[in-house]
């Protein structure tokens, strides 16, 4: 290995991603947004760029050190609308700027920081969201140490807005700004999990909106839909478990399509539409083997444009309810991978997107429908000097006969024939799943453990996304149980096809892939050693802690009537059957799974007079996000491995 062209930790937390795309009605230009995979200061930096769709050298449109994000074209594609904290690091306001020159001009003046943004369909008016400033009082009893907390009280909810723009913003005279009209009432938060949180009506006189009593995520999980006209008046159209995502009005305002689950909690990413005047929601493609994305209408409104996960790749696709279908949008990219975050034009003839391979983090490509993808940039070029090992899409059989699927990766430069350390790499979730990408990030492991002599299985065990409804269900009160078989039968295989040493297995992941690495070193010793990184520890203090009781109520049933399933699937339950050496990481500003089951999980090993060690980042989240923290997490990932196989250098 001392050949190996390896990629250093420094390199893949510092690596330029794309976190926005957005084509031009016209579909001539796209406008798209970079910043890095992590933070070194306390705020984020992010730029716009803007790229013709026929190829050439992109241009930078902001250059300031904030975060320039979520461009948004104008019906007539002659200015951009986006948010930025350049005035106020934290506090992101609505700019907008003219494509034929000229300074961004500031448009809105929000109390709190500005969430999402879109322009009316007749381009004259934008709609947004943004957060309520703390209150004085609040503030005031703060800084006097006065400084009690109620749980749940006065939460800070996202408002729906509009303001009139005008057709030269830069008449407006400096801290002269377009007055905002509330739209939503004040009781109700508008958002979602992951994007924008209403969509206007294509008629311009009202919107389709996601909204939940507070934005904690049990309510997020499950919101209500509902429309608002111009005037604040409100409709609900129902509660729907998963909608995670962005409704999307169709173009004659008749129906509205949204992502959600096909029944109930966990059958997610399935899609559905509702007549926008009330009435009875229906699935596009009932029992599709596949997870879908969010919803983009094309013109004629009888079909929508989606993201299609199947298996371990995801594509750009055309969903027709109609008939049932699903068919791609365009051929290619050539080497399989990740595509998502696309953009339709006006037409619904092309579209740009982001695209992520097996040595890439996320290119911008751009296609016609019916075409070939061709891709636009090359963000990472360093990434061509880096050896990755060969990843392979794999399958075996688990203890009942049931298929399952997941990624391979070789070390690099594998022999056939000879056996290989190997890391039982677990994703999170449990309804995410393993997509094909480099795999080397702060926490997805696997090349950085190719490069060091490893082999890497990355199961797609039952309880993943991608293989439709029926398979996300299949863990429904037994998490932990039939998808561990499915775990420890890829192991098996791996064995048995001669490319696992069984004398040399680690195993690791993180949040649901944590838990499940608990629940292995609580019921095997066949590893050397584990990394458990944001993992539940106990079923019954988590329902009673973290920021999600909803989702595993629907997983697990609920707690206070079925607390004997609760605790036959916490791996603190078997603390007394652990002997594998552990490492524990949490963010400990973790909300989702709060870092006291990570102390649970130490506590009751150090008991056991087993080896462990819990190491919390401050600051952090569910999701790690400052530079240092990475890099010092994959020092310990990684050297914990090699010393307890005992290839420390």
């Amino acid at each position: 290995m001392a050949d190996t062209r390896t990629l250093s930790f420094e390199q893949a937390v510092s690596a330029t991603i794309i976190a926005d795309v957005q084509i031009s009605p016209d579909g001539r230009q796209i406008a798209y947004v970079t910043t890095s995979a992590s933070k070194e200061a306390e705020m984020p930096s992010m730029a716009i760029w803007l790229v013709d769709a026929d190829g050439g050298k992109p241009r930078r449109l902001t250059t300031s050190d904030a975060a320039d994000n979520s461009p948004r074209w104008s019906p007539d594609g002659t200015r951009i609308a986006f948010m930025s904290d350049r005035k106020e690091r934290g506090k992101s306001q609505v700019y907008v700027m003219s494509l034929s020159g000229g300074e961004a001009v500031r448009l809105t003046d929000s109390k709190g920081p500005t969430t999402a943004i879109q322009w009316s369909p007749d381009g004259k008016r934008l709609a947004s969201t943004a957060m309520p400033e703390e209150d004085e009082a609040e503030k005031k009893r703060r800084d006097e140490r006065n400084d009690h907390k109620i749980i749940d009280d006065k939460p800070l909810l996202a408002g729906l807005y509009v303001i009139d723009v005008p057709d030269d913003a830069a008449i407006l005279e400096v801290d002269d700004y377009p007055e905002a009209k509330r739209i939503s009432p004040e009781n109700l938060h508008v958002g979602v999990q992951g994007g924008r949180g209403f969509d206007w009506a294509p008629d311009g006189n009202g919107f389709a909106a996601v909204v939940t009593p507070t934005p904690k995520a049990h309510y997020g999980f499950a919101p209500d839909l509902v429309t608002f006209d111009l005037d604040g008046e409100m409709k609900t159209l129902g509660n729907f478990e998963g909608l995670l995502a962005t409704p999307a009005w169709s173009p004659d305002g008749s129906t509205i399509g949204f992502m959600g689950c096909e029944d109930v909690t966990p059958s997610f990413f399935s899609l559905r539409t509702i007549p926008a005047g009330g009435g009875e929601s229906t699935v596009m493609v009932p029992k599709y083997e596949a997870s879908f994305g969010s919803v983009q209408w094309l013109p004629d409104g009888g079909q929508v444009v989606t993201t299609v996960e199947q298996g371990e790749r995801r594509t750009i696709g055309v969903v027709d309810p109609e008939a049932k279908t699903v068919k791609p949008l365009f051929d290619g990219p050539d080497s399989p991978g990740t595509s998502n975050l696309f953009s339709l034009s006006a037409d619904g003839n092309r579209v740009a997107f982001i695209h992520a391979d097996a040595t890439s983090y996320g290119d911008l490509y751009v296609a016609e429908a019916g075409g070939t993808a061709r891709k636009l940039t090359d963000l990472n070029p360093w990434l061509r000097e880096v050896d990755f090992g060969e990843i392979r899409e794999i399958s075996w059989t688990s203890t009942d006969g049931l298929k399952i699927q997941g990624l391979l990766i070789l070390p690099v430069g594998y022999q056939e024939g000879t056996r290989y350390p190997t890391l039982l790499h677990i994703h999170g979730g449990p309804c995410g799943a393993w997509t094909i990408t480099p795999f080397a990030g702060w926490h997805d492991w696997g090349q950085f453990m190719a490069q060091r002599g490893y082999a890497v299985l990355m199961p797609n065990p039952r309880g993943s996304s991608g293989r439709g409804s029926e398979f996300l269900c299949g863990i429904t009160k037994c998490y932990g149980e039939p998808d561990w078989d499915d775990l420890m039968t890829g192991v098996d295989h791996l064995i048995d096809e001669g490319i696992a040493d069984p004398d040399q297995l680690v195993v690791g992941g993180w949040s649901g892939g944590g838990f499940l690495t608990n629940w292995t070193v609580t019921h095997t010793d066949r590893f050397k050693a584990a990394v458990s990184g944001a993992g539940i520890a106990n079923w019954v203090s988590f329902q009673g802690t973290a920021d999600v009781r909803s989702v595993f109520d629907g997983y697990l049933g609920r707690v206070d009537e079925e607390p004997e399933t609760h605790w036959r699937l916490s791996p603190i339950r078997s603390i007394k059957h652990a002997s594998t050496p552990t490492l524990i990481l949490y963010g400990e500003q973790d909300d989702r799974v709060p870092p006291s089951q990570g102390f649970e999980m130490y506590e009751g090993l150090k008991s056991r007079g087993v080896e462990t060690q819990l190491v919390l980042y401050p600051r952090e989240p569910h999701g790690l996000q400052e530079r240092k923290h990475m890099l010092d997490l994959l020092e310990r990932v990684t050297n914990w491995y090699d010393r307890h196989l005992g290839r420390s250098s």
